[in-house]
């Protein structure tokens, strides 16, 4: 137990003793007031004064008058409606620095719970680049199953990638129609991902195969256009028939491929630490998909539509009519994830949570998707779709197939170069191998740190210079409160003590305040996890960085006299602590220098 949660339920404890039962306060009743100068905790009185026929200000006046302080409380007093606590701030310091220093990385975990969950995330198809849209997906993924876990979830996190499809057949028809002949890059995703772009604009948008001038009627040419468009669109619905089919050229050539994007992803997965317990792949569950649906129409929960086309009916749920197969009989995306359903929950039987991190365009999608897995018999699975807005570009949206992306490698070595200038002019003495690592790991925060300060629901447009900073609500700036702690505990040239040598001794202003944020750290995890929010971690430790720099400024450490300086650098020690470990959950590095 915390000492923020002893004093919290010591408070709990004596309220209820000078109170009726039915006016009770919980642990949750007691928050920070919005001016330290107040106190350290508050009750407002609202509830009780309901339940006692009085005002709430004669409450809190009556309580404060009775109340005896103990423990980690020192006073209390009452402020109009609110009853306002004032900790014993060395008491208090102390405990809290042996919570953290003593839970070695384990503050702010919750023991394990016993339920599991599977979060997908990271789900980027084949046959297309990886852009910074995807890097949203998968830093909020990776930190929601970080959080998970601290929130003591079993967490299982897997990937569902889009490998065959009419974005394959397209992609394949051009590689092969226009780049036969060409040498392969040795980026082979990223080559993918542009022919793929190029395929797009060339049905699009066809030239005319003959060159020479139009003539003076525009009008003319579009019927020629036209028909070359159409010619390209029958050549790729061609190649997709091969590819269902198992045609032994294109399938190769489609194995061949799908691994050259395959192996992109795990090297770009490993770089920014994202770990997946199972890679589910569109491919394994297309014919699946199928049978299930004939499954679901002897059931009775499936039927025919008027064209043909196989359908789930909706409408009485509100909402509408759910496609499960086309009228031709060719899978849809919801034929393959309705089965990849019974292939996930098939292989991991005691999974009570599933959470898919999405992007918002396919809310209406998994609302009709989660009704029909429950009339499947999955109603006691707990479902979520995650939802997230967009990263936005100034002239509009991304889009793969329009080839206005900004690709993933672009986006990085674009960062890492701008965080390698910066480091360098402040670190001349450094090596190359030492300034690159420091600059990846900086600009690795500013990615991640960016686009995951914002809410899931809020669009995103991505400014690298502001990312960057040092300053403001960036990552660099809460890993450069953490290297400044550091630095601090190297020029010690001793650890701090285990304990002081005279008891608790009384912290500065500035120190307190600090450790006070730092004191929130498990209530803001279970918080960020619960409700499926990075962003609510990242202002923590914009907070906490902010109040460590103002410790760090304010108060003498190494020049402390000797009453103080050995709890101070256990002060030091237990910010950095903190900084670090939430950095952590939001899979940041927190680098010792800067």
């Amino acid at each position: 137990m915390s000492a923020l949660e002893k004093a919290k339920q010591d408070l709990v404890a004596a309220l209820a003793e000078l109170l009726p039962e039915e006016a009770a306060p919980q642990a949750t009743d007691l928050a920070a007031p919005p001016n330290p100068k107040l106190g350290d905790l508050a009750f407002g009185c609202f509830g009780a004064a309901k339940v006692v026929k009085k005002s709430p200000a004669e409450v809190a006046k009556e309580l404060a008058a009775k109340y005896e302080p103990s423990g980690l409380i020192a006073s209390a007093a009452a402020a109009g409606p609110y009853l306002n606590f004032r900790f014993d701030r060395a008491a208090f310091a102390a405990a809290l620095r042996d919570d953290i220093l003593e839970a070695n990385e384990t503050f702010g975990r919750q023991p394990l719970k016993g339920e599991k969950i599977m979060i997908e995330y990271a789900q980027p198809n084949t046959h297309k680049e990886f852009h910074v849209g995807h890097l949203r997906n998968v830093c909020l993924g990776q930190s929601v199953v970080n959080l998970c876990r601290a929130a003591g979830f079993n967490v299982v996190p897997v990937s569902y990638m889009g490998d065959i499809g009419a974005h394959v057949a397209k992609c394949l028809w051009a590689l092969k129609k226009f780049h036969a002949n060409d040498p392969v890059p040795a980026n082979r995703g990223k080559y993918l991902g542009q022919i793929y772009a190029e395929a797009t604009r060339r049905i699009e948008e066809p030239e005319l195969p003959v060159a020479g001038p139009v003539g003076p009627n525009p009008d003319a040419v579009s019927p020629v256009l036209d028909a070359v468009s159409l010619g390209y669109r029958e050549e790729v619905a061609e190649v997709q028939r091969k590819l269902e089919a198992r045609d032994p050229e294109w399938n190769g050539l489609w194995l061949d491929t799908r691994q050259w994007s395959i192996d992109e992803f795990r090297e770009i997965f490993a770089e920014l630490g994202i770990e997946l317990d199972r890679w589910y792949f569109e491919s394994e569950v297309e014919e699946p998909g199928k049978k299930l649906v004939r499954e679901l129409l002897a059931r009775g929960i499936a039927k025919e539509g008027e064209r043909g086309a196989i359908i789930v009916d909706l409408e009485k749920y509100g909402l509408g009519i759910f496609l499960v197969l086309k009228s031709d009989g060719s899978s849809l995306y919801a034929t393959k994830e309705l089965a990849l359903a019974q292939l996930k929950f098939g292989e991991y039987k005691d999974v009570s949570r599933s959470i898919h991190v999405v992007d918002s365009r396919q809310s209406l999608y998994f609302k009709q998707f989660f009704k029909t897995l429950e009339l499947m018999g999955f109603d006691k699975l707990k479902t979520t779709h995650l939802a997230y807005e967009f990263v936005t570009l100034k002239e509009g949206a991304m889009s793969s197939r329009k080839g206005n992306i900004v690709a993933y490698e672009d986006f990085r070595d674009e960062m890492k170069e701008r965080a390698a200038a910066e480091t360098r002019k402040r670190r001349t003495e450094w090596g190359e191998d030492r300034l690159a690592q420091t600059a990846w790991a900086v600009a690795e925060s500013a990615m991640k740190f960016g686009m995951l300060k914002q809410d899931p629901d809020k669009p995103i447009v991505f400014d690298i210079d502001a990312a960057l900073s040092f300053d403001g609500f960036t990552g660099p700036y809460v890993q450069y409160a953490h290297a400044r702690l550091s630095s601090i505990l190297a020029k010690a040239g001793e650890p701090a003590p285990d304990k002081p040598a005279k008891g608790p001794v009384e912290p500065a202003e500035a120190e307190f305040a600090a450790l006070a944020v730092a004191a929130r750290f498990p209530e803001v995890v279970a918080e960020a996890a619960a409700s499926y929010k990075p962003s609510v971690l990242a202002q923590y430790l914009f907070d906490l960085a902010q109040a460590s720099n103002d410790f760090y400024r304010d108060v003498p450490v190494l020049a402390a006299d000797a009453a103080h300086r050995g709890s101070r650098l256990r002060t030091v020690r237990a910010l950095r602590a903190v900084l670090a470990d939430g950095l952590g959950l939001l899979a940041i590095k927190a680098p010792d220098e800067m």
